[in-house]
């Protein structure tokens, strides 16, 4: 296998891991040091970032991550990924284009992409239902 086909199968197993909610794989394909840039956070660590897709996936009660495409050049992976999450009686669904840098077989860098306007919507929304 490629190089580029076994990065291809770490974003796989990545995404896929978040739709299984397997936390411990998601924890185990990121290095250690690895850092995240998301649109309207900016960089945070690894540790943010996960804590933000535990969060996701322990009040989920169904996920669905579907990747559309993906493209890889030397250490880099893009994908084009749809979600949907279901909270209850209400769904969040959004498009997602995530930029992933892998180095000796883990996720070193993400940069994740998506419509901040559905964000705002549904958990704006949330947040003040309450």
């Amino acid at each position: 296998m490629t190089q580029k086909n076994q990065n291809k199968d770490i974003v796989r197993r990545f995404l896929g891991a978040v739709e299984a909610g397997e936390l411990d794989v998601i924890e185990q394909l990121q290095a250690p040091d690895c850092t995240w840039w998301m649109i309207g956070s900016g960089e945070i660590s690894r540790k943010a970032y996960t804590d933000a897709v535990k969060g996701m996936l322990l009040t989920a009660s169904h996920r669905k991550v579907r990747i559309v495409g993906m493209v890889a050049e030397g250490d880099t992976v893009a994908a084009e990924v749809r979600s949907e999450m279901h909270f209850g009686d209400r769904v969040y669904a959004n498009e997602y284009h995530d930029l992933f840098v892998i180095r000796d077989g883990l996720i070193v860098h993400g940069r994740e992409y998506f419509d901040t306007g559905k964000v705002a919507a549904f958990f704006g929304a949330q947040e003040g239902a309450a």
